[in-house]
């Protein structure tokens, strides 16, 4: 009878993984360690948002309004990679707080531009402000070793989250943004990376 062989479970992966030197981890291995912190900061950051006075949506829609005078719906709703009709709705909510107008292009009578007020923009920053002070709180409790990894992290973190940090607020415009979906059963197959036997990776 063959017995089948034991694998690690997840918390021996990450302690074996950690313990090696960063230079020589692949990207799948990278990503099992940094899924779990990732994903907690993720629930935190989103409990922050819950009690924000503007939704995640709105703040990136008053955002990209900071960075030029005024943009189209179609715009907004391309940066954020949702559906035009979902953006109006949005943008319906900010203009009903007083937090933005709308009016028709002066150039395309058919284009419906968006600017931001200044009530808007004291929304804005206290917003920011309040979610910045919340995230502080936890990098302070950090070590001064542990504070510089994560600031020489930063060019890297931006550029996983596919944003320039160059160009920020503005965000892509473009058909490189991915659409929204909804949530389906079924499964999009996975990128091609490497990825090592759990046993194979713990050895190593």
């Amino acid at each position: 009878m063959v017995r089948a062989t034991k694998q690690p479970n997840s918390g021996t992966l990450t302690a074996a993984l950690m313990s090696r030197d960063p230079d020589g981890l692949s990207a799948w291995e990278i990503a099992a360690v940094a899924r779990s912190p990732l994903t907690m900061l993720g629930t935190f950051l989103r409990r922050t948002h819950d009690e924000a006075a503007l939704s995640p949506a709105q703040s990136l829609v008053l955002s990209q309004l900071l960075a030029d005078e005024s943009l189209p719906i179609s715009h907004l709703a391309a940066a954020d990679g949702r559906a035009v009709s979902t953006m109006t709705e949005i943008v319906r909510r900010l203009v009903e707080a007083g937090y933005v107008t709308k009016e028709v292009g002066a150039v395309d009578r058919r284009q419906v531009r968006v600017s931001l007020t200044e009530a808007g923009r004291a929304a804005l920053a206290g917003n920011l402000k309040a979610r910045n002070e919340s995230l502080a709180a936890r990098i302070a409790d950090l070590s001064a070793e542990d504070r510089v990894a994560l600031a020489r992290a930063l060019p890297a973190l931006w550029s996983l989250a596919r944003i320039d940090w160059r160009q920020w607020p503005r965000m892509m415009r473009t058909a490189d943004v991915p659409r929204r979906r909804r949530r389906s059963s079924g499964r999009s197959p996975a990128p091609d990376v490497e990825r090592p036997a759990l046993a194979e990776a713990v050895g190593r």
